[in-house]
């Protein structure tokens, strides 16, 4: 099988596992909503959350098609987007609220630093956010039940770098593995959960390297048991007009 039948495969998966799964959960709350299994005063929130599946599915379209007309297409048009201004605490927070219940079931809890200061770099917004999403499905999938999901950006003095960090307890990995490589799984990983296909950070790669220029990178610490994805983008800045 040649590699680019590979890739398809595996992107076939990832939109399997990103797009059926939250419309199943959108299924199960509308036939809880109607058998009346959710009390009167909690269908809002609910409806709430569907909301957010159905965006976030919509959004995972949108970007799994971007990364296959990327590979279809490796050149320069394939990024050929207007781009945006994004701003980073509210692609986060939108982000993590797409996980707040998953986390909670596992009493974890993801916290944003300093989300009052507005940084920002050029791009996609809705490719940045499937990012971090991925990541966060990757926290709470292999993260420490009590635990907490620490999100923490700013823009380098000296370089103008914008960063993201995010930083948890896990299930660990060994650093020699490059668990952004396609169909890639730490060995811990696979022996303590079956779910997962091996591409979500694979494509987290992809956006952060083609569509934002940028670097992602990730370690853990098994002393401490922690760890640690580093995203670094070219071009940050202080979005001025949001703090006016």
């Amino acid at each position: 099988m040649k590699a680019d039948e590979k890739e398809a495969i595996y992107l076939l998966s990832n939109f399997t596992h990103q797009v059926i799964n939250p419309l199943s959960g959108v299924i199960g709350t509308i036939d809880n909503i109607i058998d009346g299994t959710v009390p009167s005063s909690n269908i809002i929130t609910r409806l709430n959350i569907v909301r957010g599946q159905l965006g976030a599915t919509i959004s995972s379209i949108r970007n799994l098609a971007f990364i296959a007309k990327y590979m279809a297409e490796d050149n320069e048009e394939a990024h050929d987007e207007i781009e945006k201004i994004c701003i980073i605490p509210k692609i986060i927070i939108d982000a993590l609220t797409f996980y707040q219940e998953q986390a909670k079931q596992k009493r974890i809890h993801i916290e944003l630093e300093g989300r009052e200061i507005q940084n920002a770099v050029k791009g996609n917004p809705d490719l940045l956010k499937q990012v971090l999403m991925n990541i966060f499905d990757n926290g709470v999938k292999y993260g420490v039940e009590g635990e907490k999901i620490i999100v923490k950006d700013w823009i380098q003095t000296k370089t103008k770098d914008l960063m993201i960090n995010v930083s948890g307890r896990s299930i660990g990995f060994d650093n020699c593995e490059d668990i952004f490589e396609l169909g890639v799984r730490g060995k811990a990983a696979k022996l303590q959960t079956s779910s997962g296909t091996g591409i979500g950070l694979y494509v987290c790669k992809r956006i952060i390297e083609k569509s934002f220029k940028g670097h992602i990178a990730a370690s853990h610490s098994d002393k401490l048991g922690l760890t640690i994805f580093e995203i670094r983008i070219p071009g940050g800045f202080l979005n001025e007009r949001e703090n006016d």
